[in-house]
């Protein structure tokens, strides 16, 4: 089960959880094909993008391991955690693909999941590793985009 506790299982949940929800007691039904489409490709594109920061950094990618490097290049410029925040946005436009309110809620649970189990400790884990190097990387980029 340890081998199962990672982010992109837990983004897999969500979104069956997304059809679940749909399918048992859709409430609204809308419909985003625009909308949804480009957050899913947006999402699609930081989960593919960052593991190729990490690779050209040279430093591990795994969420519980030590960081050995600071990346603030690429997509983390905008984002300290853009992998995370594309599984929340293809999570997220899945669930408005389905076009129904309850389909979306599996992503705002991913969004607080995430953020407890992965984001902060792995924040914690940079400062202590890169100290004021991290502190001001943290200072001037947010946590999920520019201004966040």
């Amino acid at each position: 089960m340890k081998n199962f506790n990672i982010p992109p299982v837990w983004t897999f949940i969500s979104m069956i959880f997304a059809v679940l929800l749909h399918f048992i007691y859709p409430v609204v039904f809308f419909q985003f094909l625009a909308i949804d489409t480009g957050i899913i490709g947006i999402g699609l594109y930081l989960i593919i993008a960052s593991p190729i920061w990490f690779k050209r950094k040279n430093t591990t990618i795994i969420p519980r391991r030590k960081p050995t490097t600071l990346i603030v290049d690429g997509p983390f410029k905008m984002s300290r955690n853009p992998m995370y925040l594309g599984m929340i946005l293809l999570s997220f436009g899945f669930g408005l693909s389905l076009g129904s309110f309850q389909a979306i809620i599996p992503s705002v649970w991913l969004f607080f999941f995430l953020k407890n189990n992965y984001v902060l400790p792995e924040e914690r884990k940079l400062m202590e590793a890169m100290g004021e190097e991290a502190e001001r990387y943290f200072s001037k980029t947010g946590r999920w985009i520019w201004f966040l």
